[in-house]
């Protein structure tokens, strides 16, 4: 199936059972073992909107170890809007015997027999301002050589079939499910969100994983105000945590990394 017969096909389905039938027929031709799409948008949440066709054993053992909360690829999804791969993904160093959650959802993964995944974020603004966002992951269980050449050969086709296949989705869901509590049902706008600049940058640089302390010296100022930033910033925009708060603050483009 070429690209313009995959396009083609996710735009004929009609319902999201027939979205994500053609959406596996389509990875199962790049040589993926299948896909999981995730709500992004809400990391507060321990069981965000998602469908795929993934083993139902991945996903119990995904929801029991709260993975969803450690899982790196998700995390840097918030970040991003360009494809990357697990192989690539920079993991914590184990301290001693302990591994760290992220260190322990990869390692689940690759029990599970995916010896990488292909991960394609989504962030988009409609025009009545709402924000969606996304993280698609392909599940690789072959060689990881033959992963590698696919990657740099198709990574720009993927990305492609992605943005149509959100926007398909989103089209669907918009016409049967208005209520749904999915990545479709719209975000704060973010013109109803006014930061102040240091509440800005305070926040961007949480985004860049700097801490309270390491914050308080590139900006001059004491960590009681920098706290006192975040907390303010949170209380705008409804964040149940720092992560929340930039996860958020990104996909509403209010800061930029």
């Amino acid at each position: 199936m070429g690209l313009v017969d995959a396009i083609s096909t996710i735009e004929a389905s009609d319902t999201i059972n027939e979205l994500s039938s053609s959406l596996h027929r389509v990875v199962q031709n790049y040589g993926f073992s299948g896909f999981a799409f995730v709500d992004a948008g809400r990391p507060d949440l321990d069981l965000p909107y998602h469908i795929g066709t993934f083993p139902d054993a991945w996903k119990r053992a995904y929801v029991q170890n709260e993975f969803v909360h450690a899982d790196p690829a998700l995390a840097r999804s918030r970040r991003t809007n360009t494809p990357f791969s697990w192989s690539s993904l920079k993991l914590p160093e184990r301290s001693g015997r302990k591994r760290p959650p992220e260190v322990k959802t990869m390692d689940a993964a690759r029990e599970f027999g995916f010896k990488d995944g292909f991960v394609v974020p989504f962030h988009y603004r409609d025009r009545l301002g709402a924000v969606h966002s996304s993280s698609t992951v392909f599940f690789w269980e072959d060689e990881p050589r033959d992963f590698d050449k696919l990657f740099v050969c198709h990574r720009h086709e993927l990305h492609l079939l992605m943005i149509y296949w959100v926007q398909r989705a989103m089209d669907i869901v918009n016409r049967d499910q208005r209520n749904a509590p999915t990545i479709l049902k719209p975000a704060d706008a973010a013109e109803t969100i006014k930061l102040t600049g240091r509440e800005k940058e305070v926040i961007a640089w949480a985004a860049r994983g700097k801490t309270v302390a390491d914050t308080a010296q590139i900006l001059g100022i004491s960590p009681e105000t920098v706290e006192g930033f975040i907390k303010q910033a949170l209380r705008k925009l409804e964040a149940s945590n720092k992560t929340h708060g930039v996860a958020k603050s990104i996909a509403l483009g209010i800061i930029d990394l």
